[in-house]
C-alpha cells in the first residue's frame, strides 16, 4: 500500500468549538486530525459528482 504524502493545515475555529471537538474525538478513541479527514473523505465522496462537473467545465474553457 502506498503512503500518501501529508501536509499541516491552518483553520480558524474558535477556542470553544475546538476544545469540544479534541474531547469528543478522544473520548471515542480517536483525535482531531483523524476525525477532520474522515469528515472530508466523506465531503468528498458526497460531492464526487459535483467535482466531476467542476472539472470538465475547466476543460471545456481551455
Amino acid at each position: 500500500m502506498q503512503d500518501k504524502r501529508m501536509t499541516q493545515k491552518t483553520i480558524r475555529v474558535e477556542d470553544d468549538l475546538w476544545d469540544k471537538f479534541k474531547k469528543i474525538a478522544k473520548y471515542k478513541d480517536s483525535d482531531a486530525s483523524k476525525e477532520i479527514r474522515k469528515f472530508i473523505k466523506r465531503y468528498l465522496a458526497e460531492n464526487s459528482q459535483l467535482f466531476l462537473e467542476m472539472e470538465s467545465k475547466k476543460k471545456k474553457m481551455k
